[in-house]
């Protein structure tokens, strides 16, 4: 549901994978739906009710703009279809835990599509600091320079009516996998905004603590295609962890630690070299990562937990919505 630009980029995703059929493409967007649809041998409907009436589906991807979750999700899992939800999962609490109620009701499967949970990399991450073989993570950072300059000013993205804003549309994806790694529910401290000429917020930035770890934000959509750039740091006690690009496709350890101690905490192929100070790199890069609808699917067919469920889309909303209200809460003071 929904053929937009991203919807087009899981289609061809959607199609490289054994474990699902593509049956139908659904956009208002009919010509949109049509070409779509031909390319993959499916059904095309410019509503989700007809979509609904189609025997054949099982499972429905949303992709469609944030304000419609709510609606749309909810027909989906009343239908008796699993949900497998763009983020965020809704704008509202109450609208989140209606999705998860109705997934319970009705006996289906709810799951949000957060990407970083299924990165061998951010895998590896969250195992060095449940096993503490770097010892206690002490600080996770996040600087996200998007490429927003590609979005046209009338863009849903920039109406936060419809997306929720930076942090509800994007930074969810980064709250639910800092809390991940942490291992435990995160709080925000502070949270601040910025605005471009035309009054639209183009930067947001926080501060968290996920326990006794401390976090920062920072999410811009203010670069170009060519000169976007995702980086997040985490400091342990023994060592530093920078995982690089928006999927990343290496991880680094610089560390004073033995490479041999670490190496089994990491995917793929792994090469170690002496830096200074008596340390060490180690840097493992270039495996396949899983795949989140084929997990999705995994779930679906064996009963087994999900890797990520609707509550884990509810914890990262909660979160967004902290950050965008302290936004506000800031500036009533600062005019004031």
């Amino acid at each position: 549901m929904g053929a937009g630009a991203f919807g087009e980029f899981c289609l061809r995703a959607f199609a490289s994978l054994s474990q699902v059929r593509i049956q139908a493409v659904c956009d208002i967007d009919v010509a949109r739906a049509e070409t779509m649809a031909f390319q993959y041998q499916a059904q095309a409907y410019d509503n989700l009710a007809d979509l609904l009436r189609d025997p054949a589906i099982q499972v429905v991807a949303l992709n469609t703009p944030p304000y419609l979750h709510a609606e749309q999700g909810l027909a989906v899992l009343q239908s008796g279809r699993h949900l497998f939800c763009e983020k965020p999962l809704a704008l509202t609490r109450t609208d989140a835990q209606a999705l998860i109620d109705a997934a319970t009701q009705n006996h289906v499967l709810l799951t949000v599509d957060y990407v970083m949970r299924y990165n061998p990399f951010w895998q590896a991450a969250a195992h060095l600091a449940r096993s503490e073989a770097l010892g206690h993570l002490r600080h996770m950072g996040l600087s996200n320079h998007a490429a927003g300059l590609s979005l046209p000013a009338h863009h849903w993205f920039w109406d936060k009516t419809q997306s929720g804003g930076i942090w509800i549309e994007h930074g969810v994806h980064f709250f639910d996998a800092f809390a991940w790694v942490a291992g435990g529910t995160g709080k925000i401290l502070a949270s601040t905004a910025y605005n471009r000429a035309d009054g639209a917020t183009d930067r947001v930035e926080a501060l968290a603590r996920f326990g006794n770890t401390a976090a920062h934000f920072y999410h811009a959509f203010d670069q170009s295609g060519q000169n976007e750039q995702t980086a997040v740091g985490l400091t342990f006690e023994q060592g530093y962890v920078p995982l690089r690009e928006w999927a990343p496709t290496s991880i680094e350890i610089v560390t004073p630690l033995a490479p041999k101690a670490l190496i089994p905490h990491l995917p793929g192929e792994i090469e170690t070299r002496p830096t200074s100070n008596n340390r060490s790199l180690i840097r493992a890069y270039a495996p396949e990562g899983k795949a989140a609808m084929v997990a999705f699917v995994n779930s679906i067919r064996t009963g087994h937990p999900l890797p990520v469920s609707g509550q884990h889309g509810l914890a990262s909303l909660q979160l967004a919505l902290a950050a965008e209200n302290f936004t506000q809460q800031a500036d009533l003071v600062a005019i004031t």
